[in-house]
């Protein structure tokens, strides 16, 4: 399907969604009162919107690589080189504003993002553990199909079974927690899209649209009991925008504005970075004794702008840079590899058994 800036976009909104979130959450804390910002909690949803985004991302991107066992490295390299190098600048930024002092093994569990209940000091990584279970899954689809299809058959059905009370305590919820289920959906979303023309995509984006409100407005008014069911309204409203904003693009009925491609290239970032910003806002803020001056309506702007515009600076100055550093120079071992003879050829490396015959990028 190519580049798709509708999906760029929504990556972007639901960053932005997650840091009003935030940005909500603390001056309610702080002031001890409901207010009218204490509507952007729902921003929350952002983090459903980009778990099936990303399944939708990876099923998309990578299924010629599916049943092509020589692409794995280079699917690996492409999945950790987008998340890994930037988490750790995150994950040493936030240990020295914090002062937080972990034992070596903690250390080695958050920088490595392990599955894991202690969690890591970056607040938001623990969506990024579970990314990394659901990379994992994945491939096992390019080592073998017909494995990887019953290895995600088997994730799913535990998945679903703890919804109903087959939960494993000892183990961490980023293995079977029902945030998962987004990342099929997601998956679905982009085999429905690459096999099927979807009619009237527009009407579908706003049904979309709609059912995430109704979901919304149904889980504040207490009637989602369970935590763990309502990540399913939430996701299935995600998929149907997804396949209705990406149908609309691909037939041209939607323009995205370049602002909102450039916020969803940043999205990684603030959501990432979002959090030490919007602390530095607030500490000047309580220093200048803004707080007692301002109402919380008032102090929700320059929060909320100090963390998407301290994440879009770090996407500038730390996430692309370090991506391009790494990618690259991967990208020259291996070419010096083939100048010096001692890469295998490609029969023996088993490029002829990929469908899609192509050399390794």
């Amino acid at each position: 399907m190519g580049r798709l800036a509708g999906i760029e976009a929504g990556r972007g909104i639901a960053a932005i969604g997650v840091v009003l979130c935030h940005v909500a959450l603390i001056l309610t804390k702080t002031y001890d009162a409901q207010t009218s910002i204490g509507v952007f909690q729902f921003g929350r949803v952002g983090v459903d919107f980009f778990f099936v985004l990303s399944g939708f991302i990876i099923a998309n991107a990578h299924r010629e690589d599916i049943g092509c066992p020589a692409r794995l490295g280079h699917y690996l390299m492409r999945r950790l080189s987008r998340v890994m190098p930037t988490y750790w600048i995150a994950l040493a930024l936030t240990l020295t504003l914090g002062g937080h002092a972990l034992s070596a093994f903690d250390m080695a569990v958050a920088a490595l993002l392990l599955p894991s209940s202690h969690g890591s000091p970056v607040i938001v990584a623990w969506t990024l553990q579970y990314e990394l279970v659901f990379y994992a899954a994945f491939s096992s689809l390019i080592i073998c199909k017909k494995v990887g299809v019953s290895v995600l058959v088997l994730w799913f059905v535990w998945i679903l079974t703890s919804l109903w009370g087959g939960n494993s305590p000892w183990l961490p919820q980023s293995l079977y927690g029902p945030l998962n289920i987004e990342f099929f959906l997601g998956m679905g979303a982009a085999y429905w899209l690459q096999n099927h023309t979807v009619p009237a995509p527009r009407s579908l984006f706003l049904v979309g649209f709609g059912l995430l409100c109704a979901v919304a407005i149904t889980d504040h008014a207490g009637n989602l009991n369970s935590a763990n069911l309502c990540r399913i309204p939430y996701g299935v409203a995600a998929a149907v925008i997804v396949v209705g904003l990406v149908g609309s693009e691909q037939r041209g009925l939607i323009s995205v504005p370049a602002i909102f491609q450039s916020l969803g290239a940043a999205s990684y970032s603030i959501y990432l970075f979002h959090l030490p910003f919007i602390t530095l806002v607030w500490v000047f803020w309580l220093e200048a004794g803004l707080d007692r001056s301002m109402t919380p309506t008032a102090s929700f702007l320059p929060l909320a702008i100090g963390g998407v515009g301290g994440g879009m600076l770090m996407s500038r100055l730390v996430e692309f840079p370090l991506m391009r550093l790494l990618r690259g120079g991967l990208s020259r071992i291996r070419l010096s590899r083939h100048r010096r003879g001692i890469r295998r050829s490609p029969e023996v490396e088993g490029w002829t058994m990929c469908h899609d015959h192509r050399p390794a990028p």
